[in-house]
């Protein structure tokens, strides 16, 4: 049974799941087993790179965690109106396929992750190198155990490999353990990873500065509101939230005084946000403002399976023939976001697609529509990964309803630009801009803290405003006008990155967000009570509950085979 594990779990992680399409040519000559696999830096690489590839699957990052968990705030919210979406919803139930598969993906990681570290033998590698491995592997393991504790709480942290059925009763330790575990990773990985300047450093990897750059969204987590952690709300915060903020700010000054990352100004490239995210679309790396992301584009090249379908679920409308870039616009982009932008702000017509393109089966034609301004249309799409868009926007809009409009298809790298589902586009996990808000952020003490704001706060800020064309911050420094401005301004920048929940959650702030979210759609002269896309917009806001909602119940399948996991006692009612 034991070595029957081991076999499997190598080819698991060479294959990554692998259908006849998309496989590493495995030599049957050979029976590798974890002890002996991880002997040379090549077999390492594999290694990793079949790690990397559980998050690039659609369980994670290809689209079911961080658009269809991640909607129902007001960044966005789901249309669809049977039970599919359910999860987009806050009517998920401890046995949702979104929530187990979820859990699996990342507990598979990290085994994958543990197996790693307990097997690669350092006397076959300069110490340098050996430590740079496990890095990599720790820097996945930290984001892995970050992410699992803001979505669940507390968890089992398993730090060995599991190989037998023994091995499933494992009891869930505190979210701050869970967190200070994920600091532990990510601060060897800053200690030893590479820089991406430097020449040994190959795009897609995990990489010093993003290591700080998420210690510091780690920090920001700690310093907020801790669901559950006390029957009183006013309790859950870790002892002494300030020092938290305050480290924060430290790892944020790290990235912005190495001088390294930047993002291109609006006076440079006005266009620099929009070609910013052409980078994500067609697998090319922008080193420079992007510190990591899932790489799909690459992984698939190097025959590991990946499954993403970002721009398909959560892009923009265009369904009918199987030859086209195909978008089922799922996903809305919230009325909320609409409002908040301003006209001239060159983030909101790239964030917000504002057109649609149907098919209709009896005439055999596509007719494209311009829907900017109808923000509660049944598939008001997402913009920022979008695989295709007008060929001329303005013609269309002059000519909305446009029959068999002409367009151009963005995400055209090989295997994508025909594929009518399944895409190669890469997804942000954290970028510079993000760094700079966060340093803002974490300058004045997050949501409750006491400090106004500084220049170098103010400045960080604008820095952001000015490439999305925006004039520098003219509000007050008050403490509680910046934050809102923060608050505001995460939403313009990141919308559509997988943060939105996890911000308004540490911020306390998740129920009075969906509250005005259905309160403006509500009062929208667009809406119609009998309409039931406009219904559906509404559900989020209305199976809210704050007493369960803010943590995911436990897999029912894991409470099962765990039983030292116990579900939460809002999930047995």
């Amino acid at each position: 049974m034991r070595n029957s594990i081991k076999y499997l779990t190598i080819i698991a992680l060479t294959l990554g799941f692998s259908s006849c399409k998309k496989f590493l040519e495995i030599d049957p000559k050979y029976a590798w087993t974890d002890e002996s696999f991880y002997s040379t830096r090549e077999e390492a690489d594999l290694a990793l790179s079949g790690i990397y590839g559980q998050l690039a699957t659609e369980d994670l990052y290809g689209y079911m965690f961080n658009v269809v968990l991640e909607a129902g705030t007001d960044e966005s919210y789901t249309n669809t109106t049977s039970a599919q979406r359910d999860a987009a919803k806050y009517a998920y139930t401890a046995s949702s396929d979104e929530i187990k598969n979820m859990w699996l993906r990342f507990y598979s990681c990290i085994h994958l992750i543990n197996q790693f570290e307990k097997n690669l033998k350092a006397d076959l590698f300069t110490q340098e190198e050996y430590n740079r491995l496990l890095a990599k592997a720790r820097f996945i393991r930290g984001f892995c155990y970050f992410t699992l504790a803001n979505w669940f709480g507390p968890v089992p942290l398993r730090l060995t490999p599991s190989y037998s059925q023994a091995d499933n009763d494992f009891p869930p330790s505190p979210a701050f353990d869970v967190y200070k575990q994920a600091e532990k990773d990510y601060l060897f990985a800053a200690e030893h990873l590479y820089h991406a300047k430097d020449a040994g450093y190959v795009p897609g990897e995990p990489n010093k500065m993003a290591a700080h750059g998420l210690l510091a969204r780690l920090y920001l987590k700690m310093g907020g509101f801790q669901p559950y952690l006390a029957p009183n709300e006013a309790d859950c915060y870790f002892e002494n939230p300030q020092q938290y903020f305050d480290k924060a700010k430290d790892q944020c000054e790290i990235i912005i005084a190495d001088g390294w990352h930047s993002i291109v100004p609006y006076a440079t490239d006005p266009n620099s946000y929009r070609n910013h995210f052409i980078h994500y679309l067609q697998d090319k790396y922008d080193l420079r403002e992007s510190l990591f992301e899932i790489s799909f584009g690459n992984l698939y090249s190097m025959g590991i399976n990946v499954s993403g379908r970002l721009g398909n679920i959560n892009g923009v409308e265009f369904v009918g023939t199987p030859d086209i870039p195909r978008g089922f616009a799922i996903i809305n982009a919230g009325l909320p976001l609409y409002d908040i932008y301003s006209a001239e702000d060159t983030r909101r017509e790239w964030s917000i697609a504002g057109y649609r393109n149907n098919f209709s089966s009896g005439s055999q034609v596509f007719t494209m529509r311009y829907i900017f301004d109808n923000p509660l249309d049944q598939e008001y799409g997402i913009g920022k990964f979008r695989r295709w868009e007008p060929t001329d926007i303005e013609e269309l809009k002059t000519k909305s309803p446009w029959v068999n409009a002409p367009y151009t298809i963005l995400n055209n790298t090989p295997g994508s630009e025909k594929d009518p589902n399944f895409t190669s586009i890469n997804f942000p996990i954290l970028r510079f801009s993000d760094v700079l808000l966060m340093h803002a952020e974490a300058s004045i003490g997050g949501r409750y803290g006491t400090a106004d704001a500084t220049p170098a706060a103010v400045t960080s800020l604008n820095k952001v405003r000015e490439r999305a064309g925006q004039e520098p911050y003219s509000g007050s420094w008050n403490h509680n006008v910046f934050f809102e401005e923060i608050v505001n301004e995460r939403l313009r920048e990141l919308c559509f990155e997988g943060l939105r929940k996890q911000d308004l959650i540490r911020w306390n702030l998740l129920k009075e967000k969906l509250d005005y979210t259905n309160n403006m759609i509500e009062n929208n002269p667009m809406f119609v009570a009998t309409n039931q896309f406009h219904q559906t917009y509404l559900e989020p806001g209305k199976n809210f509950k704050k007493s369960k909602h803010f943590l995911l119940p436990y897999p029912q399948q894991e409470t099962e085979l765990n039983k030292s996991l116990k579900q939460r006692p809002q999930w047995t009612e």
